[in-house]
Parts: C-alpha cells; structure tokens; sequence
C-alpha cells in the first residue's frame, strides 16, 4: 500500500480522533486544537463534524473525515486521505463506540457481534492500519478510550464490558510489543456528562432515548479532556477519569474482589429499555 505523501503539517501536532461528532471525542478535539494541534475529525455523520469543525477555536486547524469503523475496507482509503493532508499521524485516539444495557438473559448473540464490531474490531481496525506508519517513523501516540468497564463488570454491561475488557489485553500487549518511540495509553472514563445513554441498546436492538441520571452527575467533558489531554502529553500508559464512586468501585474490586462481587450482586442497574 503506497500512501499519499502531501505536504507535512510541521508546525503542529496532527491528533486523528474516531467518534468526535460529539460527547468525549468531540471534548478531546476541542481540547487539543485550542492547545495548537490539527486535528482530523471523524465519526459516521458529517454534518455534525463540520458543525464540531466550525465552534473549535482554530477551525482552520481540523480536517473532516467521515468514518464508519466497522466499514473495514474503507480504512485505507481514509487513512490516504489524511496522509496526504497533513503528511504523518502523530496521536491516534479510538474513541468511537456504542453503550449496551440489558441483562445476559435478554441478549442475543447477533447483539454481541454488532458491540464488539464497533467497539472492538472496528478500534483495532484502525490502529492496525495507523500502526505500521508509526512504527516507520518510530515514533506515534496511540490511545484507546475504554471505560471502567474495561476493568470491572457490573449487572446488564456483559456486551459492553466484553468488548471493553478486549481493549485492555489488545492495548497491553501492544505496549508491550511497542519500540520505545511509540507510546500506546488506555484512557477508562467513569460516568461523564455526555449523551452516550441516549443511544444505548438493549437486548432487543432498540435505544434508552435519553439520559441517565449518572450520565446527568458525571464530569463535564470539557474537565474530562484537560485532565486527559495533560496526561497523554505525559505519555501516560494508563489513565483513570472519573468521580468518587467509580474510584471506590475500581479500589473495591483490586482489593477485595469478593466484597465487590458481593456488592455488584445487590446493585440494581441504572438504566434499561425495557421496550
């Protein structure tokens, strides 16, 4: 595969990041143009991403590209394109992804594959993609947004937790495997103030259609992606975001995972489609 080799972006640091049509990928473009960065901008709607586009701060910094990541085979079509706009990619942020809830009982196998298309082949899709082209430079940042789920599971999350737990062992072994010049960083969210619930799925493929009351008291996304943004240009491998109670749960289940499992038993979940 020969990629296009268009004029390089050398005064900035040029940020490609899935699912920034809104929530925490928007965030993150938000934070990284206002910080200097060009940043490429991709989710499946592109409306939204030219309006994300013309609200940043340096809207001539940022490229609209719109990606549909389980399209497998349109990959390295997009991935020519952003080369030949900006001549490298510096940090690769695997942000896209959907919310499922629903009990084990209730979920098909059908629901399974579509969670884990989205959010676990389609992830690793591009950064299979994206890697060889760091990997000739030695040098390149690639981040996974994951959740807590990815380090615990609690009542009606075994789609979503799956596909989250997936993540982590891919993006450890790939750090592992990494040459010193490539840093890979898994960024775990607890509860932040996005829309993600509105289009969650139950078992039955159909959406919540709105807010939960967590999703309502999580961090502002505009405080989520200072504190990440900070840490990414710290190289961080591991990066934990979130209130009190994620925290407590996180501590709960690395030290007495009995006790946790004990509690995530008694626990009711927060949010179902029972339609």
């Amino acid at each position: 595969m020969t990629y296009g080799k268009g004029p390089a972006i050398k005064d900035k640091k040029v940020v490609w990041i899935t699912g920034s049509s809104s929530g925490i990928g928007e965030a993150l473009a938000r934070e990284y143009n206002a910080r200097g960065a060009f940043v490429v901008l991709s989710a499946r709607r592109e409306e939204l991403l030219n309006k994300v586009k013309s609200e940043l701060k340096h809207p001539e910094h940022a490229m609209v590209l719109p990606l549909d990541i389980t399209k497998y085979d349109a990959i390295d079509e997009k991935v020519e394109k952003v080369m030949a706009r900006c001549g490298r990619i510096d940090v690769l942020i695997n942000n896209a992804g959907i919310d499922y809830k629903d009990w084990v009982r209730n979920t098909p196998l059908s629901i399974y594959r579509k969670v884990m298309e989205v959010n676990f082949f389609g992830n690793i899709a591009l950064t299979l993609k994206v890697l060889p082209l760091m990997e000739k430079t030695g040098t390149g940042h690639i981040a996974c947004v994951s959740s807590v789920n990815g380090v615990l599971s609690d009542k009606c999350s075994s789609a979503y937790s799956a596909a989250k737990h997936g993540l982590h062992g891919f993006y450890d072994a790939l750090r592992a495997e990494s040459p010193e010049g490539i840093t890979v960083s898994l960024i775990t969210p607890g509860y932040i103030r996005t829309s993600i619930t509105v289009n969650s799925l139950n078992g039955r493929g159909r959406t919540f259609g709105q807010l939960s009351e967590a999703s309502l008291k999580g961090m502002p996304p505009e405080k989520m992606a200072i504190y990440v943004v900070t840490r990414l240009e710290k190289k961080s491998p591991l990066i934990f975001v979130g209130g009190f109670p994620e925290r407590m749960a996180i501590l709960i289940h690395d030290w007495c995972p009995t006790c946790f499992y004990k509690l995530a038993r008694k626990l009711e979940p927060e949010y179902i489609n029972t339609k």
